[in-house]
């Protein structure tokens, strides 16, 4: 039988952020050749002249990039090092010179790779780090058995969250990325794939809106007592 969990259509959010991450090398070396007056068409010269730490961020991005854009595990966890290790290096850089520049790029970074983390997180959890069972951005799941609707076809949860369920389907022609349309209580939601295996598939709610989520913690108060 074929392994469904290596099949995936790789959402827009990772396409675009592994495609930065391979390209911030080169905008990093030409920002460094116009500032500093480098010949860019020399590299070995310009990379002589470079911080070692300045070079390992850029190695780290192109690993970054390829482990994203490859669907592989230590991608997701090489951006966190290659976060780490470009805040510590900013960091480093406003206690040594203290001036607004520095200090905004340091403000800028953090915010930027937080954002990204916090945004690509939602695609990037269940093909990276095998998401289920352990739930959708963390949240708590319940094992509970609620029927549910899905482009028509109708299943029962094995478990749901606020987030998003799981429900057996053996035969799932789904690929991880892709839109369906979920009916939970005659409410429609838009979810999205983010899981499917040998016994079924994971979705994830997209944009249920308040509305939506207080649907979904009434199910769950009436299954558990508390949402």
């Amino acid at each position: 039988m074929q392994d469904r969990r290596k099949r995936y259509n790789r959402p827009i959010s990772i396409i675009i952020a592994g495609s930065l991450f391979l390209l911030f090398p080169l905008w990093n070396y030409l920002t460094i050749c116009i500032s500093a007056g480098y010949p860019y068409w020399r590299p070995l010269y310009v990379f002589g002249r470079m911080n070692v730490v300045v070079i390992a961020l850029m190695v780290l991005s192109l690993g970054v990039g390829l482990g994203l854009l490859l669907v592989r595990r230590w991608g997701w966890r090489l951006l966190f090092l290659f976060s780490a290790v470009l805040i510590g290096y900013n960091l480093w850089t406003v206690l040594r010179q203290p001036d607004w520049f520095n200090l905004a790029a340091l403000i800028n970074t953090t915010l930027a790779l937080a954002a990204a983390i916090y945004f690509l997180r939602p695609d990037i959890s269940a093909p990276y780090m095998k998401m289920y069972p352990r739930g959708w951005r963390f949240e708590r799941r319940h094992p509970i058995n609620h029927p549910v609707s899905i482009n028509g076809k109708d299943f029962i949860t094995r478990d749901l969250s606020i987030r998003g369920f799981y429900v057996d389907w053996p035969d799932c022609s789904h690929e991880p990325g892709e839109e369906v349309s979920v009916i939970m209580d005659g409410m429609e939601f838009a979810a999205g794939v983010v899981r499917v295996d040998e016994n079924g598939a994971g979705f994830a709610f997209r944009e249920h809106g308040k509305e939506g989520q207080s649907h979904i913690r009434m199910i769950l108060q009436a299954f558990t007592g508390s949402a």
